[in-house]
């Protein structure tokens, strides 16, 4: 091969990659996050988007509603009683700058604040209240976890207590009642 046909096909497959990476395709339910040089330049919606080659990159930020089921967790009563807690909360982004921007990984930081949320409200209540009054719980849960994560551009759409769970000595006690 000759050293022109050579540098002819490397040029030819250098402008294949360079218009790969300038034409872009957001799914529906996503927005793309546009950075300029490291720096926020737009929000692109779904479809088809172009970017500056070598000067822009996109991130994806899905904004549809998005469950997560946290892992049980024990927590204690306000009557020092420790009981198995799980919920599922269903969040979206709102505001995908703040949700990229604002904090590093605003899944783990959804699940750390249910975790330290779940563990104050169980705290101010007794075992009794704790089991009867789930719909409380997820109202407050919502409430004090929606303070924090509107500053992230999550919104918490409705929050639901899976499962409370009781030491075994007290579930016995309860069937003997």
């Amino acid at each position: 091969m000759s050293a022109p046909l050579i540098v002819v096909a490397v040029l030819v497959l250098l402008a294949f990659v360079i218009i790969a990476r300038t034409v872009n395709i957001i799914q529906q339910g996503y927005v793309g996050i546009v950075k300029r040089l490291g720096e926020f330049h737009s929000v692109r919606q779904p479809g088809v988007t172009f970017l500056v080659p070598l000067v822009d990159s996109m991130v994806t930020v899905d904004i549809r509603e998005t469950p997560r089921t946290g892992d049980k967790q024990d927590v204690i009563t306000r009557d020092n009683v420790t009981v198995s807690v799980n919920a599922t909360i269903f969040s979206q982004v709102v505001d995908p700058k703040l949700a990229l921007f604002s904090v590093s990984n605003y899944f783990v930081a959804i699940d750390q604040l249910s975790r330290t949320t779940l563990r104050a409200i169980f705290g101010g209540m007794s075992l009794d209240d704790a089991l009867s009054q789930r719909e409380r719980i997820n109202a407050q849960l919502q409430a004090q976890m929606e303070s924090v994560t509107d500053k992230w551009g999550i919104r918490i759409n409705r929050i639901e207590i899976v499962d409370i769970t009781p030491p075994q000595m007290i579930l016995n006690a309860l069937a003997l009642q």
